[in-house]
């Protein structure tokens, strides 16, 4: 509804009539509340509106601006994410002159400016990171494009997108992951205490983030990522899927339009896939089967992807940790043993390209509305039985703790 329309401010009295029934009640007056708050009104542009505002993320070869515009009288905050076909670094500030179209996903709006103009904020932390992972990608680009692709790089592969392996490329929660045990690895050598060990072990997934582009996968991880480690700062136990759950209303609270993202569903019942199975053949299948019913939207389905995954899994782990390495050694302008360490990498690279150039030669599921909904049936009956049979274990284990 967010994504659509703005209630006026005296649909909050609407709850008043409800005082016999308190809580439908107050689940109304936290939608009025939450909609009101968040979701803002396109203006009624002409091709000589001005916009003026910063880039939020940058994803396939474009742009996400967070934007204000003039009115005649005053500058007035958007409230909504706004899309630019130029690929500029984050934080760039954009000022210009359009109107904004309609598109049929998110941003539900794109920039089509009569004039442009950008602007280095050179005070922003942001910029000067993403500036840096810019030039580490075109370093490393050097001695393998592969290299790139991984490290946050938008650009695309045929071979990884018809193997289905193309989710190693996409900056989510497999990249943040790996990163964070690898900070965490390295910083609880150097400390015992718990509160730094997991607040450092944060800092560098953020990083790698702000780095890679801020898209709406890499976004939802890291916030996974910090809400669990808050949890641990409290001894607060709670389930995974409570994380991804409160996570992923956060955002559609905060960002209405994002429920139209295939990125934002694709990754979250994925992660849901992966986080309710507990052995590992069984969390490449929940991982797939999240997926699926989206990726079948836009691209056939390659069903050998999952094995494809299970091969390539430790590749990427160590390319993934070798180029975090090269990077600290770049950042501290130890360029040869950087240039080292990435030629040391290329038979793990070989290996995972030569592997996608295998499964892509495989046959594949065409794309198709019937597969849609078969994958997405598969996907809830799969649920359904790991949760019985993840409950029928607890209640048989149960009375013989007791």
């Amino acid at each position: 509804m967010g994504a659509y329309y703005k209630f006026p401010l005296f649909f909050l009295a609407i709850p008043l009539l409800f005082f016999k029934k308190p809580r439908v009640g107050l689940a109304l007056l936290i939608f009025f509340v939450t909609n009101i708050a968040f979701v803002g009104n396109a203006p009624l542009s002409t091709d000589s509106t001005e916009f003026v505002g910063v880039v939020k993320s940058v994803q396939n070869n474009s742009s996400v601006l967070k934007l204000s515009y003039f009115d005649g009288v005053k500058w007035r905050n958007l409230g909504f994410d706004v899309l630019l076909y130029n690929e500029e670094k984050i934080d760039t500030i954009v000022y210009f002159k359009g109107e904004l179209r309609r598109r049929n996903s998110y941003p539900f709006y794109y920039a089509k400016p009569t004039y442009l103009a950008t602007a280095t904020n050179y005070d922003s932390l942001k910029y000067r990171i993403y500036n840096h992972f810019e030039a580490f990608r075109s370093f490393v680009s050097k001695v393998n494009p592969f290299y790139e692709n991984l490290f946050g790089s938008s650009a695309r592969d045929e071979d990884f997108i018809k193997s289905g392996l193309y989710h190693i490329f996409c900056v989510s929660g497999m990249h943040v992951s790996l990163l964070y045990l690898f900070t965490f690895s390295i910083i609880k050598v150097t400390t015992y205490r718990k509160a730094l060990r997991i607040t450092l072990s944060i800092l560098f997934p953020t990083i790698f983030v702000i780095g890679s582009g801020m898209n709406l996968p890499a976004i939802r991880a890291l916030t996974m990522l910090i809400l669990s480690s808050f949890f641990r700062l409290t001894d607060y136990r709670t389930s995974p899927i409570n994380i991804v759950s409160i996570v992923g209303t956060a955002m559609i609270i905060t960002n209405p339009e994002i429920v139209y993202s295939l990125s934002f569903y694709m990754t979250f019942f994925a992660t849901v896939g992966v986080l309710i199975c507990d052995n590992k053949f069984l969390t490449n299948i929940g991982g797939f089967l999240g997926s699926t019913p989206y990726v079948s939207l836009i691209n056939p389905v390659n069903p050998f992807s999952i094995l494809g995954t299970i091969i390539v899994s430790i590749p990427v782990q160590v390319i993934m940790f070798g180029l975090t390495i090269s990077y600290l050694l770049f950042t501290l302008k130890i360029y040869y043993l950087s240039r080292f360490i990435l030629y040391a990498l290329q038979p793990f690279a070989w290996f995972t390209k030569t592997t996608a150039q295998i499964l892509a030669k495989m046959p594949s599921i065409p794309q198709h509305p019937s597969m849609t909904i078969a994958f997405a049936i598969t996907y809830v009956i799969f649920i359904a039985i790991v949760t019985e049979k993840k409950n029928g274990t607890t209640n048989i284990v149960a009375p013989f703790n007791i």
